[in-house]
Parts: structure tokens; sequence; C-alpha cells
């Protein structure tokens, strides 16, 4: 006959043959989450697993639970953990250089236009159509590229040149979806009011850009938002 040990939250609870197994579930001393194991299994089961009843439903963490491993103080496995690549600092520069250049391309150029209308009017500088119609396209253009980086960041942690150079803003360190707050708030709007700040936000913008040569490369923004960038 069969005998089985019996273990609950690590410990032992003794070796019981079949029979004073099912008495146990039927008086409630055994558990069906209790983990059980015996000669010539390759690991421990929870007692549902093969004393099923029908008001007893074997769960999933009991059956990974093995009472007589190692402890552990992170119950993530590395296999768990998310893999990705960060992102290499050329990538960022690009993206970063990419942003301005779209953005001057975008607003500027019809902005220009616009002053150029302006300042060729008799050189009066008077308003005329072709400086009316300048800017208020340089003004749609300004807001359509704005609220479309600020869609791409909230959904896709990217603006235009990120997802050009192929990476994206994560959260840290679960790699989840940074969203509004972190990507835009804390990432952006946090930062720029500091780098905003009189003779402050110079510096502030200097030790900023040489985080960057940090090991998870991890700038003051990042640090603010909770965010890293990686390769997508």
């Amino acid at each position: 006959m069969s005998q089985y040990h019996i273990a609950r939250d690590g410990q032992q609870l003794g070796v019981y043959s079949e029979q004073d197994i099912q008495a146990g579930l039927a008086s409630g001393s055994i558990m069906s989450t209790d983990l059980l194991w015996k000669e010539g299994q390759a690991e421990w089961q929870p007692v549902s697993g093969i004393f099923a009843t029908a008001w007893q439903v074997p769960t999933m963490q009991s059956a990974a639970f093995n009472p007589y491993a190692a402890p552990q103080t992170n119950v993530i496995s590395p296999s768990m953990k998310p893999s990705m690549q960060l992102a290499s600092l050329g990538q960022r520069l690009g993206a970063a250089v990419l942003d301005v250049v779209l953005g001057a391309a975008v607003v500027g150029i019809p902005y220009g236009v616009g002053m150029a209308s302006m300042a060729g009017s008799s050189g009066r500088g008077e308003m005329t159509p072709g400086a009316s119609i300048g800017l208020a396209v340089a003004g749609i253009a300004f807001l359509g590229l704005l609220i479309y980086n600020l869609v791409l960041l909230t959904t896709k942690g990217q603006t235009l040149g990120k997802k050009m150079m192929g990476i994206r803003i994560v959260s840290y360190p679960d790699c989840q979806n940074a969203g509004f707050v972190k990507a835009v708030l804390l990432r952006g709007f946090v930062n720029g009011l500091i780098g905003a700040v009189p003779l402050l936000g110079f510096f502030y913008a200097l030790t900023d850009i040489c985080f960057i040569f940090r090991e998870d490369h991890r700038c003051i923004h990042d640090l603010i938002g909770g965010t890293q960038v990686v390769k997508c």
C-alpha cells in the first residue's frame, strides 16, 4: 500500500496511507491544497490532484510549491522577468534629433512662409492673406503634431522620432506601457518645469544628459518618471 508524505506551508504533516488521506479530507484535517509526495514521483503534487473530491479543486499555485526547496526572497524567477534590450545612445540621440527636425519642418516651414509674406508687404510688415494662411497652417500643424505625439506617447511610449528609430518608453522595471502619467506628465512636463527654472535649468539639463551614461541609460527624467527606454 502506498505511503504519502503530506506537507503544508513548507512543513511536513507526516506520512499517510490512502485511507488516512481520504478520511482526513472528509474530516478537514487534510486540505485539497496540501502537497503530497510518494516514492517514485518526480515532484510534489496537490492532494486534490490525486484524491479529487467534488468540493475540492486543485490550485496551480500549490502545485508549484516545493516545501523542501531553499527559501527564496524573490518570488519572480529569471524566466518570468521581462526581456528587453536597452536602446543605444545613438538611437536615443537620433530620436531626439528627428523630433526636432520633424517639428521644424512641419511647423517652421509654413511659419517662415507667413513671416516672409508679411515682411514683403511693401516693407510695412502688414498682415497679408499669404501671411495669415502661413501662420494659420503653422498653428494647426503645431497642434496636430503635439496631439499626435501625446497620443503616441500615451499608447505606445513613442514620439515620431522614437517610432522611426525603433525604440519606446516603458515603465521601470516591469517594462509595461508607461502611460500618460509616467511618459508625459512626470517624464515630460515635470522635467520641463525644472529645466525652465532660470540658471538652475541649464545645469539641470546638462546633468540630465550626463545621466544617460549610466549602466541602465536612465536619465534624470527617466528616474522622475519611473521609466526606461528600450528597443521595440
